[in-house]
């Protein structure tokens, strides 16, 4: 398997050589995290991290080998899970990584696939600036300048 994989359905299982988990389904999914530390060589060591975002409208439940909701991945985030633990002991700890900032993108107003926020959008073309951040209650917030 590769370090990063994009879900392609419900009930899919996370293997223990995938750093990054995807989907970029508009669906609600389910994916099963590895196994903690049980001595086979399909589970993970005390101390993996993998990232799953959720890059559609879609969320993302991360469940155990037990089926045990661990988080839930809202559409558009992203979440850290870190193991820790053995395998008749799982523990998952979750974490929201900080957003970073994307600067400099290249659009152009007529069929952009960056959004125009109504008629603030750039007239013909230029660059596009976004700022993200997370606010308090741990959502992400996005602002777009144009140049």
């Amino acid at each position: 398997m590769a370090t990063a994989r994009a879900l392609a359905a419900t009930g899919e299982q996370i293997e223990d050589s995938e750093f990054v988990v995807t989907s970029a389904l508009g669906a609600n999914v389910k994916a099963f995290l590895p196994a903690i530390d049980d001595g086979a060589t399909t589970t993970v060591d005390d101390g993996y991290t993998c990232r799953v975002h959720a890059n559609a409208g879609g969320e993302i439940e991360l469940l155990d080998v037990f089926g045990r909701r661990v988080a839930i991945v809202p559409g558009f985030e992203q979440r850290v899970v870190s193991a820790r633990g053995d395998v008749d002991n799982p523990i998952w700890s979750v974490s929201i990584p900080s957003a970073g900032l994307t600067l400099g993108t290249a659009v152009t107003a007529a069929g952009s696939s960056t959004p125009a926020l109504g008629t603030t959008g750039p007239a013909a073309s230029g660059t596009v600036i976004w700022y993200s951040f997370q606010k308090l209650d741990g959502t992400l917030a996005h602002i777009a300048t144009w140049t």
